[in-house]
């Protein structure tokens, strides 16, 4: 066994939230190794994937809009620091298959009043409208929808790749191909991690940031926390430009009732990604398979005949099971362990982390340094029960 040196933190985990929470630290000047079973990104991480929405339309709830509101920001500095665009900001449009002004609608809704009392108008589309901006949309099904500029999509693994080169650059140790195995406490205090590669870390404190293995690794959250898989899909358009901004954006399709939602042509791939937010399927990290079954497919193709009919026979270049870090409650999992000293969990993206990836690190950071963040209070260490309510207001539960 052998040793390596000793670190103030050790992050175990390099995807979003470990790489955010390390440059965050060693911005504040402490000595941080990120720790990665694959090279960075993770070929089956959730964030290896080529987009994820950055939204912040939350329904009703206003902090998530705040966070999501600064997370943007702090994606534009990301795009000068990093010398490229892994943010574009195309926009962001809720397809309605009813009246905004209905409780059927409701997450729509709410989502518009906030981005007014924030300053964002919203632009408000009827069948007209939507023809006009959006052409491939079928209005027979949606026939209003609201438009908001301020939003857009990040190139995930793009993006983590690019920010574990520029934490690096800073400092970040990052050692790749080291699967921890287990965390060394003594008397109650943790001091390290031991690879099944055969490396022992020493450090003063580790954060857990290891994705759906999080539970694995620290398993007093495992009755509030599971790994689910979310069906994800790659289309090749006939006609692309049809589907490229501005004439295509990131959308929802009633995702709180369908669960449906989608990028633009992708800038390199050259595909339009579509998703399904919802409910998924409980799967095993390490055991069990990610495939995609054939009446997935056959949903997707029926989701498209209604609403995008031009895809309707596009090739369907790439299938993915994409992971969730599920918590009960749908909100993150970032604190302090209640009884080992120097063990942080910082996990529970629950589908809509990525986006936060700015603002997760700083609320690590924080969490490190013993300080409060405004937006900490409600991913606090936590006890859930069978009655739990999942409360992330888009997901079709």
């Amino acid at each position: 066994m052998s040793t390596s040196g000793k670190y103030d933190i050790v992050i175990v985990g390099g995807g979003i939230f470990g790489v955010s929470s390390a440059i965050e630290l060693a911005r504040r000047n402490h000595k941080v190794a990120i720790l990665n079973p694959d090279t960075i990104p993770h070929h089956l991480a959730s964030s290896t994937d080529i987009s994820k929405a950055v939204r912040m339309e939350y329904g009703s709830d206003r902090e998530y809009h705040r966070m999501a509101e600064l997370s943007i920001e702090k994606w534009h500095d990301w795009n000068h620091i990093l010398g490229e665009e892994v943010y574009h900001e195309v926009g962001f449009l809720m397809l309605c298959k009813e009246s905004i002004e209905s409780e059927y609608q409701s997450f729509e809704k709410c989502s518009i009043e906030n981005l007014a009392q924030a300053g964002y108008p919203s632009e408000r589309l009827g069948v007209l409208g939507l023809k006009e901006k959006f052409p491939v949309v079928n209005v027979d099904n949606y026939p209003e929808g609201s438009f908001n500029p301020k939003g857009g999509y990040a190139e995930s693994g793009r993006a983590v790749e690019l920010l574990a080169k520029y934490a690096a650059s800073i400092g970040v140790v990052i050692h790749e191909h080291q699967t921890v195995s287990s965390i060394l406490i003594d008397d109650g205090q943790c001091n390290g991690v031991e690879t099944k590669e055969g490396r022992l870390f020493h450090c003063q404190q580790v954060i857990v940031a290891a994705g759906t293995n999080t539970p694995l690794l620290v398993p007093e959250i495992q009755p509030f926390v599971k790994s689910t898989g979310h069906s994800v899909f790659w289309l090749k358009p006939s006609e692309p430009k049809r589907f490229t901004p501005p004439r295509f954006s990131v959308f929802t399709a009633d995702i709180s009732n369908t669960g449906w939602y989608g990028f633009p042509l992708h800038p390199r791939q050259g595909v339009v990604k579509i998703g399904k937010h919802s409910k998924g399927d409980a799967i095993h990290p390490e055991q069990d398979d990610r495939i995609v079954r054939a009446d997935e497919i056959e949903d997707l193709r029926s989701f498209l005949e209604s609403t995008f009919p031009e895809l309707r026979n596009a090739p369907l270049v790439c299938t993915r099971k994409c992971l969730y870090t599920d918590t009960m409650d749908g909100h993150f999992w970032i604190d302090r362990h209640p009884e080992v000293q120097g063990l942080i969990v910082c996990t529970g993206g629950s589908g809509h982390g990525f986006k936060m990836g700015p603002i997760i690190g700083e609320i690590t950071a924080d969490t490190v340094e013993d300080k409060e963040h405004e937006f900490a209070a409600r991913y606090k260490w936590r006890h859930l029960t069978a009655d739990t309510i999942q409360m992330e207001e888009a997901r079709n539960v």
